[in-house]
């Protein structure tokens, strides 16, 4: 069991759904609505999310091991080794292009999930030694989702580049703020320059010092991010209004609003309660996840049914807090 749990703690499955969904989302907004293909793009984004985090830790171990944060992650302590985590990374790799061969090949398609590891893989590789990097992975991203939209036609709709921007904007805030702002200390330390230190962000007395423009940045960057998660209802690709009834304008609005609340509290939390900072993360990372099916909700009960749907929203909300209290107990606190 304890063997289980490290290679747990390196795949870090209590966020594997975010970019296992980014294909289905991709495809569904296509017109893709057959079970087993959309089965086939969850099982390859799976695969690409344990590809993406397992070769983050393996390009990372060196820089990982000094810091008092993540020092005990399966990389830095030797219980996994570095063999098999490259084992890992191939193996998730070879199988995306096996099964995207076997079963979806399309040049286009292919092309896009090619352009998505390699986008993945530069972010990993390069990460600590340029700022601005989260655009990159964000790109990875990006083109996971229309890897899966171009599986259903080399015509691709608007609404599935809408969807897969906002996919997009989410990792460049999830990485590019929220990630690098709680290790601000220690990567002026280390000389890695990620957005926050080259926006002129300090800590003094376990206090992250924040220039005004970093804060314009951050919250703009997440206005954005929510105004492009609006543009389906504003286009009329999806309804706010579902059996007479508002649920997803209302869905939208209090996701919204926890997600501003979490952004405040993850630009304002002090260094000493980083334990807070890390729940406001995974709080607003969970709501953000869960944006994309409330913006979809008319779309996905018109092409899905009720229980489908259901299924979805049940799933993206129970499966990140089994697997974090699985991994790390009441806390829910991970390696972070």
């Amino acid at each position: 069991m304890g063997a289980v749990r490290e290679y747990g703690k390196l795949i870090r499955p209590y966020g594997i759904l975010f970019l296992g969904f980014t294909p289905v989302f991709g495809a569904l907004c296509n017109g893709q609505f057959e079970v087993f293909h959309l089965g086939l793009l969850l099982l390859i984004g799976l695969l690409a999310h344990v590809f993406t985090f397992v070769q983050n830790d393996y390009y990372d171990i060196e820089v990982d091991r000094r810091s008092k944060y993540v020092g005990q992650r399966p990389l830095t302590t030797g219980t996994i080794t570095r063999t098999r985590a490259l084992l890992i990374v191939s193996f998730s790799f070879f199988a995306c292009v096996v099964l995207a061969v076997v079963f979806l090949f399309s040049f286009r398609s292919f092309s896009f999930l090619l352009f998505s590891f390699f986008f993945m893989t530069l972010y990993n590789r390069y990460s600590k030694r340029a700022p601005g990097m989260e655009y990159i992975l964000g790109f990875g991203v990006f083109t996971l989702g229309l890897f899966g939209a171009f599986t259903v036609s080399n015509a691709i709709a608007p609404l599935a580049i809408i969807i897969s921007s906002v996919g997009f904007l989410q990792w460049v805030f999830s990485v590019g703020i929220s990630a690098n702002l709680k290790d601000v200390e220690f990567d002026t330390k280390l000389g890695i320059r990620t957005t926050p230190v080259v926006f002129g962000v300090y800590v003094i007395n376990n206090t992250l010092k924040k220039p005004f423009t970093f804060l314009v940045y951050s919250y703009g960057i997440k206005i954005i991010h929510l105004l492009i998660a609006c543009i389906p209802f504003l286009l009329g690709y999806t309804s706010l209004i579902v059996s007479g009834l508002p649920l997803p304008l209302l869905l939208f609005l209090a996701t919204a609003v926890i997600i501003f609340i979490t952004t405040h509290g993850i630009l304002h939390t002090t260094l000493e309660k980083r334990d807070s900072m890390l729940r406001y993360e995974g709080i607003q990372e969970g709501f953000s996840l869960l944006l994309i099916p409330s913006v979809l909700l008319s779309y996905l009960l018109d092409h899905l049914g009720v229980f489908p749907t259901i299924f979805i929203f049940l799933l993206m909300i129970l499966w990140p807090l089994f697997i974090l209290r699985v991994l790390y107990g009441r806390t829910l606190i991970p390696l972070e």
